[in-house]
């Protein structure tokens, strides 16, 4: 073989193994809330990647305590437990800051994500404020598939709005209990975690404006209070998660990239000596 194919060979061989090397990533999310003005609020929101065996809920069923503590009390920490003890090589955030009302943001970034294998696919979780027990999540544990970033790229996910907002049927919609009413302009509500009455009830999906409908209104509410930002079958969405990922080649890919290109060196100063 000619020295000036050979350095194109080794080029060309190293550049490959990098590109098919590259599977670490850091990714980065970035939650928005975009509902309109006076509309819900979203706890911080809970991000967890997986192989795809971690299955949060299932609408029809019982909610988990995970899902119970998440829905009633925006806190994600038993959910942040059962993801590690029960997912091998799984990679989890809660977003920074407190619960996130419209036009606010949250952000993180996850370094040497493994999006070709464990870490393959989303399941996210977060309360909706106001409510006893609403939350936003994903009941099919490959519905996000995230393979595609693998070597780059960027992703934006439509949450909550018309059938995308769930109620945890662990408690009574209650204005007395709620969360976040103080918000609203709204009395009553929940002083300390897991106060509320047990409802007793399975995962379901909301639909309309279910706070018209909440035990105690007309206690709690003002009169005349305008529940058009509240009511969900005017909102598409109101939360958008953008996912952008930037591949990061592993270590021993950065070794082979070197080696090649010092081999390229050698050939280069053959070339010279031999006047080829």
């Amino acid at each position: 073989m000619k020295p000036y194919t050979l350095a194109k060979a080794v080029l060309a061989a190293s550049v490959g193994l990098s590109a098919c090397a590259a599977q670490a990533a850091d990714v980065t999310f970035t939650f928005t809330n975009t509902g309109p003005v006076g509309g819900v609020g979203v706890a911080p929101l809970w991000l967890g990647l997986h192989n795809g065996s971690f299955d949060s809920f299932d609408v029809g069923s019982a909610a988990s305590v995970a899902i119970e503590r998440a829905a009633e009390d925006g806190n994600a920490g038993v959910l942040t437990s059962n993801f590690a003890s029960q997912v091998t090589g799984g990679r989890q955030t809660t977003l920074p800051n407190g619960p996130r009302f419209p036009g606010a943001t949250s952000t993180y970034t996850l370094h040497n994500v493994d999006l070709n294998g464990a870490n393959r696919y989303l399941s996210y979780a977060a309360m909706v404020v106001l409510s006893n027990d609403f939350f936003i999540g994903n009941d099919n544990a490959k519905a996000i598939d995230l393979s595609s970033l693998a070597g780059g790229g960027q992703l934006s996910l439509a949450l909550g709005g018309a059938g995308h907002v769930y109620d945890a049927g662990t408690e009574q919609n209650n204005f007395g209990y709620s969360v976040a009413n103080a918000a609203f302009g709204i009395g009553g509500g929940q002083k300390g975690p897991n106060q509320g009455i047990d409802e007793h009830g399975v995962v379901h999906v909301v639909t309309g404006n279910p706070y018209q409908g909440f035990v105690d209104n007309n206690n709690f509410v003002p009169a005349n209070f305008d529940w058009t930002p509240l009511n969900f079958n005017n909102q598409q969405a109101f939360g958008r998660l953008d996912i952008s990922v930037a591949a990061v080649p592993e270590p021993e890919t950065y070794a082979m990239l070197f080696a090649g290109l010092g081999l390229m060196g050698v050939v280069a100063r053959r070339q010279k000596k031999t006047g080829a």
